[in-house]
């Protein structure tokens, strides 16, 4: 019997027993690039591992929102990380380099063939619609698929869901957003043009170096090794803004790498700004404004970008890409601050690099005009490398036991979430949380009582690297 409305208006669900459908030691909630690797690295070390997803494929932001650009130096990565490129460089899929460059597709075979691998069992086309407590204690989640509704249950969970998704129905605390304010970054929806001249367009570019950003990380032009990214246009944007070509808010137009010898470039331009991720109607509303951006950006780059005169659109991002929504607060809260400083902890459970421009209001800032005149981060300045670690205490959130996270609800402030949002410090926080879920489960603790030193003997034993910043320090001129 379904949900009946009573003569007040009120709609009454009646009361029934939910079938519980699986049981597991170790639960990953989000099969996005974090919890594709937590759940590798939990059924590595020996746990029982479901892998609980969304949509109907893995990958999340790295694929099916098109960002597939991995911004750690290949030479650098290392354990599962360096393993999965591997694989995809092998069959194709992967373009190693300063950057890594990899194939959606391709990707999202080779995951799934690793977690089988790895015994992990994988349940797509699953959605999360709540939590099972025992008092503080997270015992399971309910969820809603085909099958109908269900629970899971489990001795440790991770939340990989990217917004805290599970840890906020657990009633975790967290902050959403910038602090102050609670505005966060903006959305966007990546998309694909085809029929590129790839050639002409990086002539163009060389030849204009004053209306593009100086910085190296934004302007890669190495066609050789298909390092393509383009950041600017500043100059044709306003011509075409003046006509009314453009949305006010636009203020440059970037491409990178997918297939350049195809003639494959990916879009990275439609902003939204002022929407909540956590929110249906405002992920309903970014995605409606950013289709709309997305024509205009391809008619735009037609008629004024050499190379893109017989471009099309190709396909877009089958979701719209979130940028920032909940960061729970854990045991500790990392700042940028201690990221600059290249703080070490007794803890560390996870070492990721990223290039940025510290103390900028950058990293798409919530406020708007991102690339604008007055931007002087993407207008001027040239990032820099900076190596962190990241402690374990910022994947326990207070007050609730049971339960981990992994991927950009790490507890950290919003100016240190400019660095860990990424793809490597998502990453690196899932295998760190996928090991830490196998310890916990098969020691029959809390994931807050673990021995950290037998996390940190785990993570080694799966190859990776707890000891980069103290070789290196923060800011090293390059990684290898």
């Amino acid at each position: 019997m379904g949900a009946v409305i009573d003569q007040a208006g009120r709609v009454a669900e009646p009361a029934r027993e939910i079938p519980v459908a699986l049981t597991t030691d170790v639960l990953v909630v989000g099969g996005g690039i974090a919890g594709v690797m937590a759940a590798l690295a939990a059924g590595r070390s020996g746990a029982p591992t479901l892998l609980v997803e969304r949509f109907g494929s893995l990958g999340g932001t790295g694929t099916a929102a098109m960002m597939n650009l991995f911004y750690v130096p290949y030479a650098a990565s290392r354990g599962l990380v360096r393993e999965l490129f591997d694989r995809l460089i092998a069959r194709g899929g992967a373009i190693p380099g300063e950057f890594v460059v990899y194939d959606p597709e391709l990707y999202k075979v080779t995951a799934l063939e690793m977690l089988a691998e790895a015994g992990v069992h994988v349940l797509l086309h699953t959605l999360v619609s709540d939590v099972i407590l025992d008092g503080p204690v997270l015992r399971g989640i309910v969820v809603e698929n085909k099958s109908g509704r269900q629970a899971i249950l489990s001795r440790v969970t991770i939340d990989a869901s990217g917004d805290a998704d599970v840890a906020a129905r657990a009633g975790a605390p967290f902050v959403k957003g910038r602090e102050e304010d609670g505005k966060m970054r903006p959305m966007t929806l990546i998309f694909r043009m085809g029929g590129v001249d790839a050639g002409r367009l990086v002539e163009y570019v060389k030849s204009h170096p004053d209306d593009f950003s100086p910085d190296p990380l934004q302007c890669m032009l190495d066609l050789e090794h298909h390092m393509i990214r383009v950041f600017g246009f500043f100059k044709l944007v306003e011509h075409a803004k003046a006509r009314g070509e453009l949305w006010p808010e636009c203020y440059y137009f970037r491409v990178e790498s997918v297939l350049p010898e195809r003639g494959v470039l990916t879009v990275n331009a439609t902003r939204v700004y002022g929407v909540d991720g956590t929110k249906a109607e405002d992920l309903s509303r970014a995605e409606i404004e950013t289709r709309h951006q997305m024509i205009q950006l391809a008619a735009f780059a037609r008629t004024y970008i050499p190379g893109f005169e017989h471009s099309f659109i190709l396909d877009s991002a089958s979701t719209i890409g979130v940028r920032e929504t909940r960061r729970i607060r854990g045991g500790y809260v990392m700042t940028e601050d201690d990221i600059l400083a290249g703080r070490q902890y007794d803890d560390a459970v996870g070492v990721d690099a990223n290039q940025q421009n510290p103390r900028q209001q950058g990293g798409h800032p919530p406020d708007g005009k991102e690339g604008g005149p007055q931007d002087v981060e993407a207008r001027h300045l040239i990032a820099r490398m900076f190596v962190y670690e990241i402690p374990y205490r910022c994947l326990v959130p207070r007050d609730i036991e049971g339960l981990l996270v992994a991927g950009r609800c790490l507890s950290v402030d919003h100016h240190a979430d400019v660095y860990t949002r990424n793809q490597g410090t998502a990453m690196a926080s899932g295998v760190a949380a996928g090991v830490a879920g196998a310890v916990a489960a098969q020691s029959g603790v809390a994931p807050r009582q673990v021995d950290v030193r037998s996390v940190q003997a785990g993570l080694r034993s799966l190859g990776v690297d707890l000891d980069l910043l103290r070789r290196l320090g923060p800011s090293p001129d390059h990684l290898e």
